[in-house]
């Protein structure tokens, strides 16, 4: 198992992190195709406290290179979940799983503002409008939206005064998946276990107080999120089905290079490229273009649509972390683009502070989870 640590080995100077044993403290566990992600947090004189946070690469354990995406079974989950809890000394078996988005079906309805009792009898049944499999088969949940306080108003929705009508944000959930990581919490010990979706994860972990529109873009191993966030509230949200991997997978084949190689030529030069080889920052861009070009498409409907611009784009996933892949984005989106940071949402050793800055963005998910206890 040593080279599957090799990425996590030395992120946390364990005479720097505080240790607890469990009780007050709550452990994040973001499950990403690439990657674990783990994160601990406790309170410490009424404040939340960073006690250890860690990743395990799962391409090894899959008999692949590190940073390949893999779909490993419930037994290789556990014994990397255990590994990882045990070289990052995660104490805590209260354990906040995120679900993929690739596992849900994330969409606002407008629904007749009939009340609370009303819509949960007829949310069931517009939901199978929407599921396409059976209604026992999923788990559903919704949430009455806001709407937004901006000053246009479509004139097309502005004609229809007959009934009123709110947003509802539908959230489905696949009950295998949840049965899936009922079992791991179960077989690494789990005392108490619960889920989010990972988008709402990230978005507490890295969006501030604003309420102007927000684009969230989320670059993992096989596939990329986009959330565009208004007033706190997810008014849209999207999966690409593309992202870092790609990027591997082209050098790679075009270079006629194992994947291991082309993983360290992708970390050590990402898109600028080798001086050395200009054709490596021509395959990078192109592989990475599909992404902003997907995700400049959704926000420009949607600037379209709802006549409002957007003020900011956050990067966050360990994707996004490729050298020159912010000033990728900000000449996509011409607009400002910042990466997330959700440690600052939490007390620790200021020494690890430019550490902590930096491993950010890998972490939004995972720390995400735990926040949401306190």
């Amino acid at each position: 198992m040593a080279d599957v640590f090799e990425k996590f080995r030395g992120l946390i100077p364990s005479s720097l992190l505080p240790r607890k044993k469990g009780g007050d403290s709550f452990v994040g566990v973001d499950i990403g195709g690439g990657f674990i992600k783990v994160v601990q947090l406790g309170k410490k004189n009424g404040r939340v406290t960073l006690e250890t946070y860690g990743e395990i690469a799962l391409g090894p354990v899959a008999g692949l290179e590190v940073g390949q995406a893999t779909n490993l079974p419930v037994a290789k989950l556990v014994e990397a979940m255990n590994d990882l809890f045990h070289e990052a000394n995660v104490t805590s078996r209260d354990i906040i799983f995120s679900i993929p988005l690739t596992s849900t079906l994330l969409t606002t309805i407008e629904m007749p503002d009939l009340g609370e009792a009303k819509l949960k009898e007829m949310i069931p049944i517009e939901a199978r409008k929407y599921i396409p499999t059976s209604i026992s088969e999923v788990s559903l949940s919704h949430w009455v939206v806001p709407r937004v306080t901006r000053t246009y108003v479509d004139p097309d929705k502005a004609k229809d005064n007959t009934i009123p009508k709110v947003d509802v944000l539908l959230a489905v959930v696949y009950n295998d998946v949840l049965e899936k990581y009922n079992d791991i919490a179960q077989q690494v010990g789990a005392t108490s276990v619960s889920f989010e979706i990972e988008i709402f994860s990230t978005i507490r972990s890295t969006l501030g107080q604003g309420t102007a529109l927000t684009m969230l873009l989320d670059i993992g191993a096989a596939n990329t999120k986009v959330a565009l966030v208004e007033e706190g509230v997810v008014r849209s949200s999207h999966l690409i089905s593309a992202g870092s991997q790609d990027v591997t997978l082209a050098l790679a084949h075009a270079k006629g290079i194992p994947m291991i190689k082309a993983e360290e030529v992708k970390r050590e030069f990402g898109l600028p490229g080798d001086p050395n080889d200009g054709a490596i920052a021509e395959i990078t861009r192109l592989a990475t273009d599909r992404i902003f070009a997907e995700a400049d498409r959704i926000l420009a409907q949607y600037q379209r649509d709802e006549r409002v611009a957007v003020t900011k784009v956050i990067l966050s996933g360990g994707g996004s972390l490729m050298k020159g892949m912010l000033d990728l984005a900000q000449k996509s989106f011409e607009t400002t683009v910042v990466y997330g940071d959700p440690f600052s949402k939490v007390d620790a050793p200021a020494v690890l502070e430019p550490l902590l800055k930096e491993a950010g963005p890998e972490f939004a998910v995972a720390l995400g989870l735990v926040l949401r206890k306190f």
